[in-house]
């Protein structure tokens, strides 16, 4: 075999790398070497890899050699590193949502939260066998965990201690999130993007903070999200090609993402606007055979997405009589913000209410119950609360935290602007593209609303829960490039937008690597 005839693309060299860096962090994770690698070490050999590869990227940029193809692959590489070193310095009970505990598969005993619910499917083999509002976070649907637990089971059967094959629980979500980077790449390359007009929106992703976050937790939002973004791919991929393939596509992401966190079934939403407009368009155009083979498409995709999407909710009301829900903490709780008004928990925050002195989450609703507040902090903070921090990284988070309002602002104003223009553009394609993201932007911010509504607890406004508008502002960011004139001063106003988002995700990893906080934290 002639190695040197051997060519990979872009996509599969991404692939490969993203599975390497997740067994790497597994071999680390689950041998001696996780106690024997101080953690200054990983930083420092992480940054300098970035760092390489980037001064990589400047001489190839030096010697005219510089393609797309490389910048993407060294974005993803560095957001992917970045997430791994995050994953090693992190445990399963740091900065997580309902994680719970677990006692191994030596014992009887059935535990509450995330990690329970894992372990209860690798101890017992089964789903759990019981009303699953009896015990805090079995409530969820079960794809994620049914997944964590065969990771656990074949970590074990090759030999790792068992207390490692836990800690490895992280590495799952870490893989979803270097996909969902690539999935992200794959969306703008549909809507035409090429070039320069990738990379801000790339790198949003890649280096987002609150993605980041994500990537190291144990629980089910990452998985829900990635199945999102292949919605939104294969929605892409219909519009451009009107198959039962990218039907089926659809179906499958819609049916696994609600087996993975319910929400996931917003997106039906603007995928079902899209269909509507195909069905109308089939109608006018008076053929028999067409319509009927689009009705009989339809039907075929609801009943897919339906059955396995309503699989868990079919269950529970089968065998337990209860119906889908989210367990609430009271109005007693710190959390609850019931009490206050509309306004102050939905309306445009006062200055003093941003809280700039000290930009991170504080759990209680008496102290701040503003939900855009909240999402900002926990969008680059989690839901974290550093009591001692001060002088120099207290000012970068300060720095960090404005800069990030007024990136995600200028942001999803060029998101609207560009989905308007690309209408404009004449087109069956552009039309339905524009129509798809915009509907889908303002509906996952009216679910996220309605959430908070029918929820009134500080932890409501997690930007967890919206953190796929990410995808929709990376894709305006993209758009931005080709919908406006070059040499205009919106195309200035733009490429100053593009420049602040990508300055702030750089400012954001410097904190994570380089703040005393942060690094306390992780210990």
């Amino acid at each position: 075999m002639n190695l040197h005839k051997i060519k990979i693309s872009i996509n599969q060299a991404i692939v490969l790398m993203i599975v390497f860096l997740c067994l790497i962090t597994t071999l680390i994770q689950g041998t001696f070497l996780s106690i024997a690698i101080p953690e200054n070490v990983i930083l420092i050999v992480g940054t300098l890899t970035v760092l390489g590869v980037w001064f990589f990227i400047w001489y190839c940029y030096k010697k005219d050699k510089l393609t797309e193809e490389k910048v993407v692959f060294a974005i993803i590489f560095s957001g992917m590193l970045f997430h791994c070193c995050y994953v090693l310095l992190s445990g399963i009970h740091d900065r997580q949502h309902d994680e719970g505990t677990y006692t191994g598969i030596a014992t009887d005993q059935i535990n509450i939260g995330h990690l329970g619910y894992i372990e209860y499917i690798y101890k017992f083999r089964k789903l759990p066998d019981m009303n699953p509002y009896e015990i805090f976070s079995y409530y969820h649907p079960p794809l994620h965990h049914i997944i964590s637990g065969l990771w656990l089971l074949l970590l074990t059967s090759l030999g790792m201690a068992e207390d490692l094959a836990f800690e490895n629980l992280q590495v799952l979500p870490l893989l979803y999130s270097g996909l969902l980077m690539l999935l992200t790449y794959w969306i703008m390359k549909k809507t035409g993007a090429k070039g320069k007009a990738i990379y801000a929106g790339l790198f949003l992703v890649t280096m987002h903070p609150a993605l980041t976050l994500m990537s190291g937790s144990i629980n089910n939002d990452m998985l829900a999200n990635l199945l999102l973004v292949c919605c939104m791919f294969f929605a892409l991929c219909f519009i451009q090609e009107r198959s039962f393939k990218n039907l089926l596509w659809i179906a499958l992401s819609i049916g696994f993402g609600m087996l993975s966190k319910l929400n996931v079934a917003v997106i039906a939403f603007p995928i079902g606007l899209v269909f509507l407009m195909d069905f109308v368009e089939k109608i006018r155009s008076k053929d028999k055979k067409v319509i009927f083979r689009c009705i009989r498409n339809y039907i075929l995709f609801g009943l897919i997405s339906g059955m396995i999407g309503l699989a868990w909710i079919g269950r529970n009301l089968i065998r337990f009589h209860v119906k889908p829900g989210v367990p609430v903490p009271g109005e007693d709780s710190v959390l609850y913000t019931g009490d206050y008004s509309l306004w102050e928990t939905l309306g445009i925050p006062s200055l003093g209410d941003w809280h700039f002195e000290f930009p991170f989450h504080v759990l209680s609703g008496k102290v701040i119950h503003n939900t855009w507040v909240i999402m900002f902090q926990t969008s680059l903070f989690g839901e974290e609360y550093p009591a001692g921090i001060g002088g120099i990284p207290l000012m970068l988070c300060q720095a960090a935290y404005v800069m990030a309002i007024l990136a995600a602002v200028c942001s999803a104003v060029v998101f609207c602007i560009t989905q308007y223009q690309k209408s404009k553009l004449g087109g069956q394609k552009n039309v339905y593209e524009a129509v798809f993201f915009f509907t889908g932007y303002w509906i996952f911010l009216a679910s996220f609303i309605a959430f908070i509504l029918k929820y009134p607890y500080t932890c409501s406004s997690d930007f967890r829960y919206i953190v796929i508008c990410l995808v929709y502002m990376a894709v305006g960011l993209a758009d931005s490039v080709r919908m406006v004139p070059e040499k205009t001063k919106v195309a200035a106003v733009f490429r100053a937008i593009r420049i602040l988002v990508c300055v702030t995700m750089v400012l954001m990893a410097v904190i994570y690597v380089a703040c005393p906080w942060w690094g306390s934290m992780m210990t």
